[in-house]
């Protein structure tokens, strides 16, 4: 059987999943598209709920979908209705929805780490892109504020490159976190444009150290700098200021090499 309807419930619930942060939170679960993705989803024991499987993917990439079916059972689609579903312009044609990961617990066991603090990030390219950085440059963890970009949003699915499904990662108010941390012998320490803080290059980061990288228009609010206790400048010659995703790309390289 090939499914062709947009009204299809199974359709008209993946769509959703896609659009809207609210079903994600309501069904505790998040969509993952693309043949490379959704074999790494597989691999990394996530548990999928639904997956579906366009006719020229079938044909194309017939060992991603004989990986995909050990963990769930496609379901065919016309590659019409593959376009239509799709948060791509050009679809692999393979979609998977699977439930939400509790990484708590991975987070309760770091005892000794550098972790990476995100304060009101908006833009899902730029959180993307840093889960993507921290997992690559071993940064042991990632926290984000309530109010920032939905790790499970298409977007940053897509940009994280499956680091999403590595890294331990925590949703959470920073003022209260940062405190914990401080608590347990972290020194925590707020990204900030202002040259008269410590210049990056000046900082030696202990093992137990976390990073806060503020909102792309404001920057780290002041309340987080001041739980924080500490800023860091990271010095520029011309441009006003560095993308969030590359400030925190460089903290990332420095807190794992200094």
């Amino acid at each position: 059987m090939i499914i062709s309807s947009r009204k299809n419930p199974a359709i008209a619930l993946y769509r959703e999943l896609d659009r809207d942060r609210k079903a994600r939170e309501r069904e505790g679960c998040f969509n993952i598209e693309g043949a490379k993705l959704c074999t790494e989803a597989v691999r990394a024991g996530l548990d999928v709920t639904a997956a579906f499987v366009t006719e020229t993917a079938l044909r194309k990439y017939p060992d991603a979908v004989k990986e995909i079916s050990a963990a769930a059972e496609p379901v065919t689609i016309t590659d019409d209705l593959g376009s239509y579903i799709s948060d791509t312009k050009t679809p692999q044609g393979i979609f998977l929805t699977a439930k939400k990961l509790d990484k708590t617990a991975e987070m309760c066991k770091i005892d000794n780490g550098r972790l990476i603090l995100l304060d009101g990030l908006q833009d899902a390219g730029n959180v993307g892109t840093i889960i993507r950085t921290c997992d690559a440059l071993g940064i042991d963890g990632l926290v984000l504020s309530p109010d920032c970009a939905d790790v499970y949003s298409p977007k940053v699915v897509r940009g994280a490159m499956g680091s999403l499904f590595r890294l331990p990662i925590a949703v959470t108010p920073l003022t209260c976190f940062i405190a914990g941390l401080q608590a347990d012998g972290y020194t925590v320490c707020a990204a900030v444009l202002d040259r008269d803080a410590k210049k990056i290059n000046e900082v030696r980061f202990p093992e137990k150290c976390a990073v806060v990288i503020g909102n792309e228009g404001n920057g780290v609010s002041p309340e987080v700098i001041s739980a924080a206790g500490n800023g860091i400048y990271i010095p520029i010659a011309n441009a006003e200021s560095l993308n969030a995703a590359v400030a925190a790309a460089i903290f990332c390289y420095e807190m794992k090499n200094r």
